[in-house]
């Protein structure tokens, strides 16, 4: 492959973790540069971005970060890309393909670094094979659930798009309505939406978590002009984001606090699902998942991960983690990784 393109895509995935110093001072909010941050869905895997937000991470770091939920993951790369938003959370997925589109996507964090994901199926449906002639709900096309849910039917023999219609159904609440009701046969849900479908009787033909997948979900995306513009910034943002990660695995009652407020569940009940499915799953230090990454390249283009096999990206911008400066129990510094 030519160096031109070697040169576009060895930077998709850097991760840039600092040291995280003691003793940062508090910035008045006038002198606090105002940061927006796209997240793709209210869902419990926002839990990071959000636990930082309402800890006051953000403001000790010296940003006013503020959360905006966009309408799907295109939406959000488009503004990402166009300046109106810095940071965004995005699948790996969504990143790869803008960035084998020639635009400038970058992972810098992986705060789900596994498929968090049960294809769930109408009642009458008892194996996969039966979905032939059938439809099947994800969200966007070019989202994670989208590239699982090809997945898991190219392995049992089926082909998508023809054997199984494959559509756009909207995001967890709607795509679980849309199977209740009969509309689809079958979807990709995250484990707290399916936990709540297997109790109004569906059932889950294959839970991704458990097949031992190697596979980046989500992270936080943004682009390699920003970082180069605002290294710093994007420094104080991680150092804020690792900060949130640490306060919300370590106080539970903070994480149920967060969950409850931003995803508006009062169920106790769905409330700890939420915090079980997807709070003590997040990294402590939230390096992107380079085998879910190399799994996902190489099922979206086999051929061009044929063609960089041995020359690899992924091995030359690895990260090497340096020992933890500090006890995890203060988290004034986490730790330091730099490739």
């Amino acid at each position: 492959m030519g160096d031109s393109v070697m040169s576009r895509i060895k930077t998709l995935f850097p991760v840039y973790f600092f040291s995280l110093l003691v003793g940062v001072p508090y910035l008045s909010a006038q002198n606090r540069p105002t940061i927006y941050v796209g997240l793709v869905s209210v869902t419990p895997t926002n839990v990071p971005i959000l636990s930082a937000v309402d800890g006051g991470y953000f403001e000790k770091y010296g940003l006013d970060v503020k959360p905006l939920v966009m309408s799907g993951s295109s939406t959000a790369l488009a503004a990402m890309l166009s300046g109106e938003m810095s940071f965004i959370t995005i699948a790996g997925s969504g990143v790869i393909n803008a960035h084998l589109a020639g635009r400038d996507a970058v992972m810098i964090a992986g705060t789900v670094n596994y498929a968090p994901y049960e294809l769930v199926v109408a009642k009458n449906i008892k194996k996969i094979e039966d979905l032939k002639g059938h439809k099947l709900g994800i969200a966007r096309f070019g989202g994670s659930a989208d590239f699982l849910a090809r997945w898991g039917l190219e392995k049992h023999g089926l082909a998508p798009g023809k054997d199984v219609v494959i559509l756009q159904t909207g995001g967890n609440p709607e795509r679980l309505a849309a199977v209740s009701q009969g509309a689809i046969q079958a979807t990709l849900l995250e484990q707290s939406f399916a936990y709540r479908a297997k109790k109004e009787g569906l059932h889950t033909l294959i839970d991704y978590s458990t097949i031992g997948l190697d596979y980046q979900h989500s992270g936080i995306g943004t682009t390699e002009s920003f970082i180069e513009k605002h290294r710093e910034l994007t420094t104080n943002f991680l150092k804020a984001l690792i900060e949130g990660i640490h306060r919300m695995k370590g106080d539970r009652a903070f994480a149920l606090k967060v969950i409850e407020r931003h995803l508006r569940i009062s169920d106790p009940e769905t409330l700890k699902i939420a915090y079980d499915y997807n709070v003590p799953t997040v990294p402590d230090v939230p390096y992107v998942n380079l085998k879910g990454i190399k799994f996902l390249l190489g099922n979206r283009s086999k051929r061009f991960f044929e063609e960089n096999r041995g020359r690899s990206f992924l091995k030359r911008r690895a990260p090497t983690l340096i020992r933890e400066s500090a006890p995890r129990a203060s988290c004034p510094r986490v730790a330091v990784i730099a490739y």
